[in-house]
Order: C-alpha cells, then sequence, then structure tokens
C-alpha cells in the first residue's frame, strides 16, 4: 500500500474560500471571543470545511428538506468519486467480512457496519462512511476552538436550511477534555451572537429546539463509554443513534484506531446519515490520513514558530534498568546528568530573561519529563522503569558525583550540540541547540539549585497528597517539593521502595499536578497514562525511557506536542523571532536585546533509551512528514518596469456596496417556476407576521421585503425548470437573496500583499533530497543564473577544451530555464513573482499551487512564442497567474443557474500603462462550456462596461491615470459557438491582450 495522503485537502483546494456564496463561509471567523482571535492556520482549516461541506451539501446534489434517502447515498457516492483511487486500498482490507482470513465473520467492524449498510459481496464499500473529514492538527494549535467554531458554523447553516437540522454531538475520551472544551465553550459564549448550550447526552433533553434563534443545543459524552451494552458507565449507541442523523464532533479521534476498533464503527453509525469530524494531533490510519481536510501537523506547527524547537540528543538511556553488573552506576549518572544539566541550562537562562526585561511572566519556568514504560512492575526487586530513574536521580541530589564527571557529562553534552541538528526547523533559517556559553559555566552547585531547589547536596523526603496517585519529593535541606510521581497507585512505592525514606508530616489536600505550572517542581515522573489531556508550556527536556517501538507511535508524537507549547508574553504563543514583527514599539524594545538568549528556554530536548529507541522516536516525530506537502520558501518578487524613473504601479479593481433605495429592485433576478410562486404566495397569504418571527426567525424588515417581494414580483424571474418542492426552504433562500447587498466598482487600487499571496504558499510532497534540490533550482531561476559553482564548474571544462566558447556563453548567460520532475521553473521577467512553475504535462500532484492546468499551460506556451517575435506597444506591462484557491483578486456576478452570488476568479491578470492611458485585463483560458461563462461575463459587464464600452476610472493619486478593465477569454477551437451576445470576449491567442 502506498503511503497515504491529505486527499480530502487536496479537493477543497481548488475550491476558492472568497469564490463560495457568502452563504457557505464562516460568519466572523477571524473572531472567537471577546479578547480571542484565530490563527491563520485555524482560519484555514475553517475555510477548508467549509469548502468541505459545500461541495458535500450545496454543490453537485444541493440538499433538499424533503428528498428522498436516495439522495443520501448518491451524495455519498458522488462525494466518495471526488478521491478517485485514493480509497480503494485501505477499504478493502479494513471492511472486508473475511479479512481474518480463516474466519468470514471474525471482524467485528465489518458486522456492525453491516446491519446498517449494503455490503457488496464481502466489503463494506467506503462510500458508506464518506461523510467525514479529519482536523490533523498538532499538540498545542487550539484544535478546541476550531471546534467550537465547527459549532457555530453549522448553526449557521442549518438556520439557512443549507444542511439537514441534526443536533451536535461532541464525543472526548476523558472528563478532563470533556471540561477543557465546555470552559473554551463557556469564553466563546461571553463574546458572541450564538449561545452554546453543553447538555450531556444521557439526561440531556433531546427535545430541546436549540437550532433556533440564537442559541445552539450540543450534547457532549466519553467516547470510551460508547458501546454495545447499556451499563452505569457504558452507553449503547443504538439507543441514542437517531437513525444516523448526527454531526458528531470526535476529539482525540486518533483512539482506537486499530483495525478491530467497534468504537470507530458506533461513531461512523451515528453520523452516518450525518457528518463526522474528526480532530486530532497524530492520525496513522490511512483513512484518516486520506479525508483529512486540513494538516496542520507537528512538523509544520514547528517550523512555523508556534512550538519550542525540537533536539533529540545523541545520549541515550542504554539497557537503563539492568543490574550494576550490565551497566555501571557511573554510565546510568552520566546520562541523567546529561539530561539535569540541560534542564538546569534553561532554568538559569529562563530567571535571567525575566530578570533583564523586569517581566515576571516572560516565558515560562522549565521542567523535565521523564516518561517510562513500567512504574510498579516487580518493584520488590527494583525492576521497573520508573525505579531505575528516580534512584540515579537520587544519587545525583544526595551528592553521588565528583567533578571529574560532572565535566565530563557537561563536555559530552556540549560536543552533541556542536554534532547534532534540530528537528523541524522551517526552510528559511535555523537556531541554536542550546548556549554554549551558559554550559560551560554551569557548576554543581548551580544544576542543585535550579533542579534541586538548595546548592547544597543532602538526602531526600516525600510528601503525599489525598491523592494517591501522587508522590512529590523534597530536600531535606530545601523549602520546596522539586520532584513529582504521577502514577497509577502509589501504594507500592511507600510500602516498599521508600521504606528508607522519611515521609513529611503534612498531608497535601490539594493535588500537586493540579498547581504544576506555577509550581516550584522542576522533574515530573510518571508513564504514558497519566500524559493525555495535559497542557503545559514548561516541559524543556523529556526523558523518554524503554518507550519507543512501532506501538509508541502515536504516544510519542502526542508527548513531544505538549512538550513543545510556548508562550514568551502572556496569549503570544509562537518563538520570539516568529512573534517580533507582531509586538508593539515598548515590547519591540524590551525583548529585542533578548533575542540571541532564548535558544535553552525555546528548546525541547530528548532523551531515549537506545538507539533502537532514538530510530523509533524519529518515525513518531519525522513520520507525519511522510506522505505531507512542505512548504517551500518563499519565491522572490520580480522587480517591476521602470517608467519614468519610478517602477509601474500595478492597481486592481475595488469593490464597495451597493446603496440601494429601500424596496428598489435588485440587479440579480431570483429565479423561480410559476407553480412554485404561486404556492408560496398562498402560503405567505395564510401565514402571519409573528408566526413567520417565532417559526422562521425572521427580522420584521426581512418579512416586509418578502412579502413585497412575491406580491409584487419583484427582484424575481420566472423560470419553468426553478421547482421547489418545499416551501420553507425557497423562503429561507428567497429571504438570503433578498437580504444580500449586492457590489458595485469603487474604482481601482493599488494592489497590496493580500491580493496574490499563492506564490508564498507552494507546497511539494518530496523526499528530503529531492526537496532540497528543487528549492536549490528554484533559488536559481528566480536569480536569473545559475550558481557560483556551477560557473566555475563550466568555465574549467571551457578552458580545458570540453565545450566551445559559445556553448559557454549560452550556458552561463543568465538563461532562466530548468526542470524538475516534469515540471518547468522559468524565470519570466514580465511576471509578477520569480519564478514560475509549470507542470508542462498537466497533473503533477505532487506540488500544490502551481501552474498545471493544461489550458493554462497552453496558454503561458503560446504567450512565450507570440513574445519572442512581438514587442507590446505599451510602455511597460505585467501579469501574474492568479491561484483560486487562495488569491483574492475576483469579480463578484449572480449565478442564475443555482440562484446565488459567487465569485469569478480569472486565471490571470494583466497590467499595461502607456502615458497616462492604464489598462488591467482579466485572461482566462478557460471557456469550453460557453454557457456556464455567461453569467461571469454579465456580472463583468455590470460592473465595468457602459454602452458595451469599458469604464474609465480615474486614480485617486498621483500620477492621475485613466484605467479600464477588460476580460478576453480563450479557448481551443471547438465546433461549438458561443451565443453571439457574448462572442466578442472570445479570442485565439494572446497577442488580443496587447492590441
Amino acid at each position: 500500500m502506498t503511503a497515504p495522503s491529505p486527499v480530502l485537502e487536496s479537493i477543497v483546494q481548488s475550491l476558492n474560500y472568497g469564490g463560495l456564496p457568502e452563504i457557505w463561509r464562516v460568519p466572523e471567523i477571524d473572531r472567537f471571543s471577546r479578547h480571542k482571535t484565530l490563527y491563520d492556520y485555524q482560519r484555514h482549516a475553517l475555510e477548508n470545511a467549509a469548502r468541505a461541506l459545500s461541495l458535500y451539501y450545496g454543490q453537485k446534489n444541493v440538499w433538499q428538506p424533503t428528498e428522498p434517502q436516495e439522495a443520501g447515498k448518491q451524495r455519498k457516492e458522488d462525494f466518495a468519486e471526488l478521491y478517485g483511487n485514493a480509497i480503494a486500498e485501505f477499504s478493502v482490507n479494513r471492511y472486508e467480512s473475511n479479512a481474518d482470513r480463516r474466519n468470514l465473520k471474525h471482524n467485528p467492524v465489518f458486522k456492525i457496519l453491516a446491519e446498517y449498510m449494503t455490503p457488496r459481496g464481502n466489503v463494506i464499500p467506503y462510500h458508506h462512511l464518506i461523510n467525514r473529514m479529519c482536523f490533523w492538527m498538532a499538540t498545542g494549535s487550539g484544535k478546541t476552538l476550531v471546534m467550537v467554531k465547527i459549532i457555530e458554523y453549522l448553526h449557521h447553516l442549518k438556520q439557512h436550511r443549507h444542511v439537514p437540522p441534526h443536533n451536535v454531538l461532541v464525543l472526548a475520551p476523558s472528563d478532563h477534555l470533556i471540561g477543557q472544551i465546555r470552559r473554551t465553550i463557556e469564553e466563546f459564549n461571553a463574546g458572541t451572537w450564538l449561545n452554546v448550550d453543553f447538555v450531556p447526552l444521557r439526561g440531556g433533553e433531546r427535545e430541546r429546539q436549540g437550532r433556533l434563534g440564537n442559541a445552539e443545543t450540543v450534547y457532549y459524552h466519553r467516547s470510551d463509554n460508547i458501546s454495545d451494552v447499556q451499563k452505569d458507565a457504558l452507553t449503547d449507541y443504538r439507543q441514542y443513534e437517531n437513525g444516523g442523523r448526527w454531526y458528531v464532533l470526535l476529539d482525540e479521534a486518533h483512539k482506537g484506531g486499530k483495525e478491530d476498533s467497534k468504537r470507530q464503527a458506533y461513531y461512523a453509525l451515528m453520523a452516518r446519515n450525518g457528518f463526522l469530524f474528526n480532530f486530532s494531533a497524530t492520525f496513522t490510519d490511512p483513512e484518516d490520513v486520506v479525508t483529512t481536510v486540513k494538516q496542520y501537523n507537528l512538523a509544520t506547527f514547528i517550523g512555523d514558530g508556534h512550538g519550542k524547537n525540537v533536539y533529540l540528543n545523541e545520549a541515550e538511556y542504554r539497557d537503563f534498568r539492568k543490574r550494576s553488573e550490565e551497566i555501571s552506576e557511573r554510565e546510568k549518572t552520566t546520562i541523567v546528568l546529561k539530561s539535569l544539566i540541560t534542564l538546569a541550562c534553561a532554568k538559569i537562562r529562563a530567571l535571567a530573561l525575566r530578570e533583564k526585561a523586569g517581566h515576571n511572566a516572560l516565558y515560562h519556568l522549565p521542567l523535565m519529563l521523564t516518561l517510562v514504560n513500567s512504574v510498579n512492575t516487580d518493584v520488590e526487586n527494583e525492576r521497573n522503569d520508573l525505579w531505575a530513574f528516580f534512584s540515579t536521580l537520587r544519587s545525583v541530589a544526595s551528592g553521588g558525583i565528583d567533578e571529574k564527571q560532572f565535566r565530563e557529562s557537561r563536555d559530552e553534552l556540549l560536543r552533541d550540540w556542536r554534532q547534532g541538528e534540530l528537528l523541524f526547523v522551517d526552510a528559511n533559517g535555523s537556531a541554536a541547540i542550546g548556549d554554549e556559553a551558559l554550559l560551560k559555566n554551569v557548576k554543581i552547585p548551580d544544576l542543585r539549585e535550579a533542579v534541586f531547589g538548595s546548592r547544597r547536596r543532602g538526602a531526600l523526603q516525600f510528601i503525599r497528597s489525598k491523592d494517591d496517585r501522587e508522590l512529590a519529593f523534597q530536600m531535606k535541606n530545601a523549602d520546596a517539593p522539586f520532584a513529582l510521581i504521577r502514577i497509577g497507585n502509589t501504594s507500592k512505592w511507600r510500602n516498599v521502595l521508600l521504606a528508607d525514606f522519611e515521609e513529611v508530616t503534612t498531608l497535601r489536600e490539594k493535588p500537586f499536578f493540579d498547581a504544576l505550572e506555577k509550581s516550584p517542581i522542576t522533574i515530573l515522573m510518571g508513564s504514558r497514562a497519566f500524559f493525555e489531556s495535559w497542557d503545559s508550556t514548561r516541559p524543556n527536556v523529556i526523558n523518554f525511557i524503554n518507550i519507543g517501538g512501532s506501538d509508541a507511535k502515536k504516544f510519542v508524537t502526542q508527548s513531544v506536542g505538549r512538550g513543545v507549547r510556548i508562550e514568551p508574553l502572556a496569549n503570544h504563543r509562537r518563538r520570539l523571532a516568529k512573534l517580533m514583527p507582531s509586538l508593539n514599539e515598548e515590547e519591540k524594545q524590551t525583548l529585542t536585546p533578548l533575542q540571541d538568549l532564548v535558544a535553552p528556554v525555546e528548546t525541547l530536548s530528548l532523551f531515549a533509551t537506545n538507539r533502537s529507541a532514538v530510530s523509533h522516536v524519529l518515525e513518531g516525530l519525522t513520520s507525519e512528514r511522510s506522505g505531507t506537502f512542505e512548504k517551500l520558501e518563499n519565491v522572490k518578487k520580480s522587480e517591476r518596469p521602470v517608467i519614468n524613473d519610478r517602477q509601474m504601479l500595478l492597481f486592481v479593481p475595488e469593490y464597495k456596496d451597493k446603496e440601494a433605495e429601500r424596496d428598489a429592485p435588485t440587479r440579480a433576478k431570483f429565479a423561480v417556476s410559476e407553480e412554485t410562486l404561486n404556492r408560496l404566495v398562498g402560503q405567505l397569504e395564510n401565514t402571519s407576521d409573528s408566526l413567520l418571527v417565532v417559526r422562521d426567525n425572521l427580522a420584521p424588515e426581512q418579512i416586509h421585503d418578502l412579502r413585497r417581494s412575491v406580491k409584487r414580483r419583484e427582484n424575481l424571474s420566472i423560470k419553468p425548470d426553478k421547482d421547489y418542492a418545499n416551501l420553507s426552504f425557497l423562503q429561507t433562500r428567497l429571504v438570503s437573496h433578498l437580504c444580500f447587498i449586492e457590489k458595485t466598482t469603487d474604482g481601482v487600487r493599488k494592489l497590496d500583499d493580500k491580493d496574490i499571496v499563492h506564490f508564498r504558499e507552494i507546497r511539494a510532497q518530496l523526499s528530503y533530497e529531492e526537496r532540497d534540490d528543487l528549492r536549490e533550482k528554484i533559488k536559481q531561476v528566480a536569480k536569473g543564473g545559475i550558481s557560483e559553482e556551477e560557473r566555475r564548474y563550466l568555465a574549467s571544462k571551457y578552458g580545458d577544451g570540453s565545450i566551445t566558447k559559445e556553448t559557454f556563453e549560452e550556458l552561463t548567460s543568465g538563461r532562466s530555464n530548468t526542470s524538475f520532475r516534469g515540471l518547468t521553473i522559468k524565470n519570466i521577467a514580465e511576471h509578477y513573482y520569480l519564478p514560475m512553475i509549470i507542470a508542462e504535462h498537466g497533473r503533477a500532484d505532487f506540488i500544490k499551487h502551481v501552474v498545471k492546468v493544461e489550458s493554462e499551460v497552453k496558454f503561458l506556451n503560446d504567450l512565450e512564442i507570440w513574445l519572442k517575435d512581438n514587442q507590446p506597444e505599451w510602455d511597460a506591462w505585467m501579469f501574474s497567474k492568479i491561484d483560486e484557491s487562495l488569491d483574492e483578486i475576483h469579480v463578484p456576478y449572480y449565478d442564475r443557474s443555482v440562484n446565488v452570488y459567487r465569485c469569478f476568479l480569472p486565471d490571470f491578470i494583466f497590467w499595461m500603462c502607456r502615458e497616462n492611458e492604464y489598462r488591467i485585463v482579466f485572461a482566462d483560458p478557460k471557456g469550453m462550456a460557453y454557457a456556464s461563462v455567461y453569467p461571469k461575463i454579465d456580472g463583468y459587464s455590470e460592473l465595468f462596461q457602459e454602452n458595451g464600452k469599458c469604464r474609465v476610472f480615474r486614480t485617486r493619486t498621483k500620477p492621475v491615470l485613466n484605467v479600464s478593465v477588460d476580460l478576453m477569454l480563450f479557448n481551443p477551437r471547438t465546433d461549438e459557438q458561443p451565443a453571439e451576445k457574448y462572442a466578442r470576449y472570445w479570442h485565439d491567442g494572446p497577442e488580443a491582450i496587447f492590441a
């Protein structure tokens, strides 16, 4: 099986979010609460979700309230077709009845699904389960905020009857996570238009109609308690599956991902006639990866600066729990010392940064996590991993080290730093692993003070809390505990392993763990069990002891994901270098001198048991990159042509809301059949205004506009084929149409950095070697020539006579084309950015946001051929590709075929200037289906033409230019001809642009 990749993300990005009908866009997408806005990647996740839901419910098979059951089945099949063969491999293996090959009915997943879904032979076709999307987002990236905004978006769509009116169910695997979601919802409720009522599934009043008005009832339950039996803790899914009519939001969706997982089948069944939204930082199952709609995994999260840098140390906890005759105590102490010195450096620097800045809340207090495989196994013989680490830690604290061993450990750590590399560094730079000067100056007393809370050595004593899962440890000569063990139960430790320890008589009332963020504790020890659902910025060191194999892949990624969180300043969660541009001047002045000092605090260092464990840790961290699209560095912008000693100005149209008089007819007419309109007239005549307010949530002015429009047939066009079976659905659509504010032109404005952005988002799915090769070729072409190394090599070849002078000059003259895996990389001087990347033969699935549509490739080739022999008769000109999924340049228009407003996104924009005459041309080489383009032409004409001629707009700033906006369409010759009214917009070749 080939490595899966996020196919759904690729599918939805073919749709421009700005081009979606307004009703399909997320309301107030930037805002979450009074004091919190979303990061770019969170907004992109919501945009992709909107694209996917519009594809599923609002495009080919538009959802209708009274549609038959067959329509839902067809919708799934149509949606599955978009994936092509991407789902074929795992759908057979996962949902085949004879997956065991020894027992035809052995697969429990098949048995569960087959009760509700029709098998095809012995297989459940995966299109039955295709109504799902996954959010693969790093731990700490704010998935919960995205989840709550999805709830708001579903409420919005239900209010406008664009999706079925199903209830929302949130599933999470722990009470802690449910509590976190509840707190996030409460924060959202306090500052937005919608009130989300969060109620339990069992005991919740499911008859509530939270969909009406500004309230939405959302049900919650523990995902690990969904079962096929009904007990005190367990819930039989069949009692609550409600015909599969749920919108299920599943947190930590990677849990229960084995092939025989019945719970995953239960979740799918509860959403089979609704939609399933999965959220996790560690997807590994192929159906989760393929149906991922937003991938912002650990590598991308860290590379973009939202987390600490990650360093995997070469030192090993090698065979750490073996007896002393197999591994010496000195070897054990050395590796523990290395991790403790790393922690001490981070803490010393963190305190120094606070002092230098005069800011007590700067960064965090560094913490070490020691995560082990066993905590109580055979404790009497001291054979568990946690005791092996703890006993060595105790030895270090009590003075069982000498100066020589300390210096040797410190020097080894320094060599490790010099030879090592950070993981996941962004393409445009790197950072130091630590501070060498600081490391060289750390002494044993500094280590003791930073880690143990006392500069003097001493014995340890333990402190109990009422929580039996905890034991804290404190130096007798210190004022506060420095270490905490958190495991399932500490009784064996207290009764056996700690028999010779003194216990502090004071019993702690509240758990140490709950107050860990502001605690003096610097070392936290435990197994993988406690680590889920813990949020902290404090970890700077993680020890993985006897954790590593492929079965730990998810755990390693989860734990590192939780360890990378960073917050230099309150509510600013990026590394300082990435954060600086967004700070105010006072903050910049304070923090700029600290930029070269933050490496110890901004680095998460990992230590693992052995070479095998190290390789598995690396797999856990880097496998997320396998099969994913990595961002290439920003492509350099070209210089603009110079006119009269000034660079050419680039303009784009600007739009504003049309100022319409009350009750004035709209420009775009809503299409409806005569029969349907008569039925709607009759219904409204028998419906009071008060009922429309209460039942349909309409405002008085909306009721006025609706009655007037229907009665006078204003803003309507009669089309025989526009029948609506459901009048409530029609009424909602018509109200939305009447409320829509039309756009008109407001002249032109200068192009800004947000208009054309796709060249900054080029991403490729490549091996490391291929990625580096492509990056180097992009750099070479962008700077207009070959590298100095290549130039010297060619010079040597010319010098020894291997190539001629003509060949040497041709190869070194700045020729600006190269190729890579079927791509052509071109330096086109007149293009807005350099270089252009073109897939000459169409499909190039391994790269995004480059020119790959066949008609666009042909258009560019035709343009280059024409320019070789012709010089446009303009003082200056430029052009740019427009990416319909990312760029903002568009022409608003009304799509009569589906009664919605859309945005026309041409493929190219041209700018040309001659004296005070300035021309903008939208060029679109796609146009084989003539009729589908007519509404776009009409939209353009209404905005930019008068009496069949281009309107002229004058620029508001000097130099004053007369600007016209034209539209030209290109396509291969065909027997079909456009309607006479539109024929003049089609042209055979790009020379027409410059005429």
